[in-house]
């Protein structure tokens, strides 16, 4: 079983080390901005993490190991973290294998399989990527399933079933790794009006609105990755903060644009995609943003 020791939010520096290399390698921008986000405590962050989970997975461990219908690889963790065969090519960004290297770094011991010199494969990354050697083992969905109940898919399962916080480190991070490049990258007659979107989003009825900044940039993205693009159109925070109204209450006009950005997405996407049978549960996820802000334990206005 691996080691669980848990480590204090927020982070260690050992901690903050290994995402800024991490992050670097997978392309994250970590350029500087005038935004900065403010810190959660222990317990809002222990509440993101548990409501990721439910998100994704409806709380449920049998969860942590699944590949969704439709989709090439498998999603794993609280937060669907996806991961890629040898020289498999997507549109998406792949997380796993950072979050592996993010728990190795920190202190968890890996089972062994999941080591990168036990796991069998040619490596197809960049010379230096510190997440080398470390590949999906399933083929197919299929081969996936087969293989649901073995003892290696068993063992994957506690790994991610008792790093539940950790994972959940790992996910505010990306936000706070990437939001300098979301607003520097923007056009730059925006930058300034997607900063105070940002400042006022982070300080809405905490924690919610920050947890619709650190969900939704999990959940689809940056956007600044040209690959992520349908009819040259993305889907990711930074197209959702652009298309924000100033009109209405942050968190408002931060729900209305995300589900409109991916309406946009699916009616932009392959045919064969068949992306019109998730949006429906695209905008239930958004919802929660909104249900968030109406908690007792939410704090502070929204303007």
């Amino acid at each position: 079983m691996p080691n669980t020791t848990k480590t204090a939010l927020p982070f260690t520096l050992v901690a903050l080390a290994a995402l800024a290399a991490m992050f670097s390698h997978a392309g994250f921008s970590q350029e500087q901005s005038d935004t900065v986000l403010p810190r959660l405590n222990t317990a809002d962050a222990e509440w993101l993490g548990e409501r990721i989970f439910a998100n994704e997975c409806a709380a449920q461990r049998a969860c942590l190991t699944s590949w969704n219908e439709g989709e090439d690889f498998p999603s794993l963790g609280i937060g669907h973290f996806i991961w890629f065969q040898r020289n498999q090519d997507e549109i998406f960004a792949e997380t796993f294998p950072d979050l592996l290297t993010y728990l190795a770094e920190t202190g968890i011991t890996l089972p062994k399989w999941l080591q990168p010199n036990n796991l069998v494969t040619n490596n197809d990354r960049p010379d230096g990527d510190i997440r080398a050697g470390i590949d999906s083992p399933w083929e197919s969905r299929a081969d996936f399933y087969q293989d649901i109940d073995s003892r290696r898919m068993e063992e994957l399962r506690t790994l991610l079933d008792t790093t539940r916080r950790e994972q959940a480190q790992f996910i505010i991070a990306r936000l706070e790794n990437s939001i300098g490049g979301i607003v520097s990258q923007a056009p730059s007659a925006e930058r300034e009006r997607l900063q105070r979107r940002v400042e006022k989003l982070s300080t809405c009825h905490s924690p919610a609105g920050l947890y619709a900044l650190i969900d939704y940039v999990h959940f689809k993205g940056t956007g600044l990755a040209e690959g992520e693009r349908y009819a040259g159109q993305g889907w990711g925070l930074q197209q959702v903060l652009s298309a924000m109204s100033d009109d209405l209450p942050a968190l408002d006009s931060f729900a209305s644009a995300a589900k409109a950005t991916l309406e946009r997405r699916v009616a932009n996407a392959p045919i064969e995609r068949r992306e019109q049978r998730w949006l429906k549960g695209w905008h239930n996820r958004i919802d929660t943003y909104l249900t968030a802000a109406t908690l007792p334990t939410a704090r502070g206005e929204c303007k």
